[in-house]
């Protein structure tokens, strides 16, 4: 039997509705698995959960029912001031406002699992979203090795690689160490616009709490990080001096015309080839060395945190080297090639 229509929303139920179902779509998807795009509205809460982040948003309307969310933010975001939402069956949602309706199907919630957040153990604030979103440029979701699909939340920083390059950021949040966060969990957190406010894990998963009672939880890889190796290269020791200020102008200028990807260094310039003379391009820098050659895209990635380098680090092996670098409240390493003879 269809439910009688609930009374009429407000204005400020419905743009506390709208931005509760937007927060959860961070972790929701137009089209997928029914986990993957549906949202449950229970217990004066909307929540999603993909398999692997969830997200929660406290709600006023006391529903119980799963609706496509992409589906029931478009809806809502025709209505204006006051709307009605009708609860017809397990397998449909009126929303009407005005001379506007819109049927919003729903999943039975018997197929739909429940998420509780983790209990608050410490406070956290918004660098710690900054820092995960500066190193999560070098985690992969698609990969499947936790070393690249992750970012290691370690203590007061926060550390990814490709295995190229090898960043660590420095939030000061005073947080556990080795847990490794999926790339998922970077995507959602960083699309909320909400300040940050506590934080809460267990063995298996970790809730953020920002400071309008929302929530992210995110699933925790069982596999354990190489710490004791990553900060082993993260601790060679270096010379690092200031870089010079139109490097990256110089490695945006002579990139075009590499042709392997690489850029080649010599006594105060950077090349596109090995020997630049008769192809490719130059461009004049202080402080280079002869002989190191570097992937130029892994030299990008830097740009933003780079205020030292000591660009021949001693690497792993008697003839490998590596690029070493610090900033403000960074710091990292690039593998590069063997030395040119």
């Amino acid at each position: 039997m269809a439910k009688k229509p609930r009374a009429k929303s407000n204005s400020d139920n419905s743009i506390q509705l709208l931005k509760a179902l937007k927060f959860c779509s961070a972790v929701t998807d137009k089209e997928g698995a029914i986990y993957e795009t549906h949202i449950g509205i229970r217990n004066n809460w909307a929540i999603a959960f993909n398999g692997i982040v969830a997200a929660g948003s406290p709600i006023v309307e006391d529903l119980i029912c799963h609706p496509h969310n992409d589906l029931m933010i478009e809806a809502l975001s025709n209505c204006d001031d006051t709307f009605t939402l009708t609860q017809l069956d397990n397998g449909r949602l009126s929303v009407k406002c005005g001379k506007y309706k819109a049927i919003v199907p729903c999943l039975d919630p018997a197929l739909m699992q429940t998420v509780i957040p983790n209990p608050i153990i410490t406070s956290v604030d918004d660098k710690f979203k900054t820092a995960i979103e500066a190193v999560g440029v070098l985690a992969d979701e698609d990969e499947n090795n936790v070393l690249t699909a992750s970012i290691l939340m370690n203590g007061q920083s926060a550390i990814t690689t490709n295995r190229k390059v090898v960043l660590e950021y420095f939030h000061g949040n005073d947080l556990p160490p080795n847990i490794a966060l999926p790339k998922q969990f970077v995507k959602a957190i960083t699309k909320c616009k909400i300040p940050l406010q506590s934080f809460g894990f267990n063995n298996n998963s970790a809730t953020f709490y920002f400071d309008d009672g929302s929530w992210i939880k995110t699933q925790l890889y069982a596999d354990n990080w190489p710490v004791e190796q990553m900060m082993k290269i993260l601790n060679t020791e270096a010379n690092l001096w200031n870089i010079d200020p139109n490097f990256f102008e110089a490695l945006a200028a002579v990139l075009p015309f590499s042709e392997d990807g690489n850029v080649y260094f010599d006594t105060n310039s950077i090349r596109s080839h090995p020997n630049s003379q008769d192809a490719g391009a130059t461009y004049e820098c202080t402080g280079l060395p002869k002989g190191v050659i570097y992937p130029a895209k892994q030299l990008m990635l830097i740009k933003p945190f780079v205020k030292k380098i000591d660009w021949k680090a001693q690497g792993a092996h008697n003839n490998s080297y590596m690029l070493k670098f610090e900033g403000d409240v960074c710091r990292g390493v690039i593998s590069g090639r063997e030395r040119q003879q």
